[in-house]
């Protein structure tokens, strides 16, 4: 039984949330605590699933709070509820809680980011591994271009259009600000899936509080284990995207599709870094840390790592399975030819486009897809396509 721990010095808030979650009895597992040290201590004697905390509490806050169940049971999905909006107050909240929840907020909402945590964890059943991906604050940026974000943005001439480009060259920095414009704070009135567009509508104030302030993107250097060479993943990820594009472009697929399919492309591989991360001192000290084989982020595992942290960050349900299944997506829930089974010939056909690196593994097409009518109509004129389309090499980052 999934175990729901909710946390709010407000009693009939408390009562409310009781009455709202009565039905899911038979599934779910919900306590109450009336404060974050009562909550700790109700975590001591059984450990949450998902933890749903008030930003503003007397004593300790709600994002010390979630900071100290990071700290502790890091496995725990983590969601702040708030009806204030200080803009700094969230930005800060960004490397702690997983999301964040806008009150009022239904409880149909509630029970819906609940039930997709659920399906997340059934999907991510190592425990270990979902202790890395919980501790996870921010994933780190290639070296050049932390240098560039913090130069344009200390510059009083910068940008939106510049920001917004070198945003855009590196996936780290990529994830973050779509998981941030996308939170219920920012209240989008529609999901945003291009760089372009999330910069400008956070402005480069908040984006400097995100970078400058709070530290959230930082130097990959000393998080990335020695023989993970950051750099060819991004280069991949950038002739995947493009291939994605490409082919949805084939498809006839309208622009919010096709935007879609590039950023699955994008960030299909992300799991490689989450799996190159060095393991916290707490993972070391407690022998939690990955498998010796996930240094260099190569396990079978990493789609479905790069899943469980998009959908903790509330990317949609279309990117998260395309990420998760994008090596078989005979295995996706949809069984029809759609964005995971077009990001998987991507993968392939981006692997196709560079020398085989063996950090990235050997691609194999799954014959599941590949049997299929539709497929084999198609697969010759995606290649034509691709092959007339393709950068001749991946961008700079520099």
């Amino acid at each position: 039984m999934m175990q729901i721990l909710f946390v709010d010095d407000d009693q009939s808030i408390l009562d409310g949330m009781g009455r709202t979650m009565r039905p899911m009895r038979t599934e779910w597992d919900v306590r109450f605590a009336s404060s974050g040290a009562t909550a700790l201590a109700m975590l001591e004697e059984t450990a949450a699933d998902v933890v749903i905390a008030d930003m503003r509490m007397p004593g300790m806050d709600g994002l010390q709070f979630l900071a100290e169940v990071k700290r502790r049971h890091p496995q725990a999905a983590r969601f702040i509820l708030s009806g204030h909006t200080e803009t700094a107050s969230l930005v800060g909240a960004s490397g702690i809680a997983h999301q964040y929840l806008a009150k009022p907020c239904t409880g149909a909402t509630i029970k819906a980011a609940i039930s997709r945590t659920q399906n997340l964890q059934a999907l991510l059943r190592d425990e270990p591994i979902a202790r890395r991906v919980g501790n996870v604050e921010a994933l780190p940026s290639l070296p050049a271009v932390y240098q560039q974000i913090v130069s344009c943005l200390n510059s009083p001439d910068a940008s939106l259009g510049e920001v917004a480009r070198i945003v855009s060259m590196d996936l780290a920095m990529t994830a973050m600000v779509l998981k941030l414009v996308n939170s219920a704070f920012f209240g989008a009135p529609q999901t945003i899936r291009t760089v372009d567009r999330a910069v400008a509508y956070l402005g480069i104030d908040t984006l400097s509080t995100l970078v400058l302030a709070n530290g959230v993107f930082a130097d990959a250097r000393s998080r990335i284990v020695a023989n993970f060479d950051l750099q060819h993943l991004w280069d991949h990820s950038v002739q995947a995207a493009a291939a994605a594009r490409e082919l949805a472009l084939s498809e006839r697929w309208d622009s919010a599709r096709v935007e879609e399919a590039f950023l699955a492309g994008f960030l299909h591989d992300i799991g490689r870094m989450v799996l190159a991360l060095r393991p916290a001192k707490a993972e070391r000290d407690s022998a939690l840390a990955a498998p010796a084989d996930a240094r260099t982020g190569t396990v079978s595992g990493h789609a479905e790592v790069g899943a469980y942290l998009l959908g903790l960050w509330g990317f949609s349900d279309t990117v998260v399975e395309a990420v998760a299944f994008h090596h078989t997506p005979s295995r996706a829930v949809s069984p029809e030819f759609g964005l995971t089974a077009l990001v998987h010939l991507a993968d392939f056909l981006a692997h196709q486009s560079s020398p085989t690196d063996p950090e990235l593994g050997d691609p194999t097409l799954d014959q599941g897809l590949m049997s299929t009518q539709y497929v084999q109509d198609r697969w010759p004129v995606w290649e034509a396509a691709w092959s007339k389309s393709r950068p001749d090499q991946a961008r700079e980052s520099g």
